[in-house]
């Protein structure tokens, strides 16, 4: 989630809460598409002349200028109804088809991220190469969501009668399923091989067997001209679960350093912070349920006639509850296997020098104000230096990080409870 697009998500909601006007107006399609060319294109023309012309990277008033370009397609051109008028032999799929509508949003944030990148011009093989990776980045969080109205298309052909239980059913694996498949999705965004450093490779086999930790197999990322430095271990199933090292990692930092990074990676799925995040996922769906049953139908019927307005609640309960609310926690899973890194290896000044290298070659924040810190999933390097240090002592609170924390413990128990009331407000 911490690399999904906000403002994507948001036209989701927008697209979801929608509901076609009850005049039905009839709809001009030469206007609706000019409308579209032009809500697309301008913020991408705005951003590639602010880049051009001035020192500002403000990247994210880009991307909501093509949110509020979008939304005035949606709610006020209909757009969604002109999709359905020209797709409309698409009937049989008509859940999956809505995901056609958010076609302008996505070409826009495209486009705008790609202009604002800087690449110099005589790289054209760069450009493609970053295009093609945001592509990807933002095909993500879509994938999940055909998966799901794909679902819903075919409970339709079923009787009435038995649609929920097997829609709950297909729905529930959908929702496990990115854990499951997280080492393919790695590959889908990045190229891939074999980690080929033999005496690497046997320093890293022997750190995993002393953490317990069991995994298919090590692969490199190919990250090209993007240079990103930075490791992973993908997969909750430890038969099909992999490690990634990225090249430049490789390149730039020493086999210690190597070493304590994915020690770190290690932690997280010895913690079960894979788990935990599936946990929070399905977390997200049934709060969502009763947000929407506590505050949602009361603010719909208030509100009667500003469906915008119902869909920017949504947006902000979204917001709240995976950019604070998760990456609260987020950044207690990182302390966690920074800890752990440092158990294992023995060796923290070369997890603390490697904080260091990654902080400046991936642009990871040395300070970070903590206003800011509550939307970052990450706590800033100085921050990570600074616990580590106190975690020496041996009365010292940061020891609690060491188990599992009170807060996945609240969350677990939350769920049921929050499973319990929903059952209670429909019955």
């Amino acid at each position: 989630m911490a690399h999904t697009s906000i403002i994507l998500i948001a036209g989701l909601i927008f697209l979801l809460r929608y509901e076609p006007p009850e005049s039905g107006a009839e709809l001009i399609n030469t206007s609706v598409v000019f409308w579209t060319c032009a809500f697309t294109a301008v913020p991408v023309l705005l951003a590639y002349f602010t880049r051009r012309l001035t020192a500002l990277r403000t990247t994210i008033v880009f991307e909501i200028l093509s949110l509020v370009g979008y939304v005035y397609l949606l709610y006020q051109l209909n757009f969604s109804g002109f999709i359905n008028q020209h797709l409309a032999f698409l009937e049989i799929v008509h859940h999956s088809r809505e995901i056609l509508s958010l076609i302008p949003l996505f070409v826009g944030l495209l486009g705008i991220r790609v202009v604002m990148q800087e690449i110099p011009l005589r790289r054209t093989e760069l450009r493609w190469e970053f295009l093609s990776f945001n592509f990807r980045l933002l095909l993500l969080p879509l994938i999940p969501l055909l998966a799901i109205n794909a679902v819903f298309d075919l409970t339709d052909l079923l009787p009435e009668t038995i649609q929920p239980f097997v829609g709950l059913g297909l729905l529930l694996p959908i929702l496990v399923l990115p854990f499951i498949i997280a080492p393919l999705l790695m590959q889908f965004l990045w190229k891939t091989e074999p980690l080929t450093n033999i005496e690497l490779k046997q320093k890293l086999e022997h750190l995993t067997k002393r953490s317990g930790m069991k995994y298919r197999d090590i692969a490199v990322w190919k990250t090209g001209g993007l240079a990103i430095a930075n490791a992973a271990v993908a997969g909750i199933i430890p038969r099909n679960r992999k490690i990634f090292i990225t090249d430049a990692l490789l390149r730039n930092f020493t086999d210690e350093q190597i070493e304590t990074i994915v020690a770190h990676e290690i932690g997280h799925i010895r913690h079960r912070h894979l788990l935990i995040s599936c946990c929070l996922v399905f977390g997200y769906l049934i709060s969502s349920i009763l947000f929407y049953q506590l505050v949602g139908k009361p603010l719909k019927s208030i509100l009667a006639g500003h469906p915008i307005l119902t869909s920017i609640v949504s947006i902000l309960f979204f917001v709240f509850y995976f950019k604070v609310f998760f990456n609260f926690l987020s950044r207690r899973f990182e302390h966690q296997a920074d800890l752990y890194a440092v158990d294992l290896t023995k060796n923290p000044e070369a997890f603390k020098s490697a904080l260091g290298n990654l902080g400046f070659l991936s642009g990871l924040p040395k300070i970070i104000r903590f206003v800011l810190e509550i939307f970052n999933t990450h706590p800033s390097v100085d921050r990570r230096i600074n616990f580590l240090d106190r975690s020496k002592a041996e009365n010292s609170p940061i020891q609690r990080y060491r188990k599992c924390l009170l807060e996945v413990k609240v969350l677990i128990a939350l769920i049921p409870i929050f499973g319990i009331l929903i059952f209670l407000i429909n019955w």
